[in-house]
């Protein structure tokens, strides 16, 4: 396992910000697939309000009934990409592995393609 980096607060709270407001989606969760942060555009893109999302297990609102097979995958083969439909909109998204707090977690980022190039 890594070692965590200690970084200036400055940059956390920039980055922070920054990734806030952005205009994709950024979404992390852990080994147990609980959703455990997003921005407010990943709650934009997935119709459901910060709170809600992060009481959720990844993929399990998913209509697809392959959906937790699906996830499992998507972990052990980060990174990866590539794209599902939410309501009616297209969305592209990448995931991949990454370390906070010296814990193991997933971080995706999602977009609508026909708005952000």
């Amino acid at each position: 396992m890594k070692e965590p980096v200690q970084t200036d607060p400055v940059q956390m709270m920039l980055l922070g910000e920054a990734t806030e407001n952005a205009e994709v989606g950024v979404v992390v969760w852990n080994a147990d697939r609980r959703y455990v942060a997003c921005n407010t555009h990943c709650c934009r893109l997935l119709g459901v309000d910060r709170e809600e999302l992060l009481r959720r297990e990844v993929g399990v609102t998913n209509t697809n009934p392959e959906a937790r097979t699906i996830v499992d995958e998507l972990i052990a083969s980060a990174p990866a990409q590539g794209t599902t439909t939410i309501g009616d909109t297209e969305v592209a998204w990448v995931v991949f592995p990454t370390t906070i707090a010296g814990l193991d977690h997933i971080v995706g980022v999602m977009w609508d393609p026909a708005t952000v190039r």
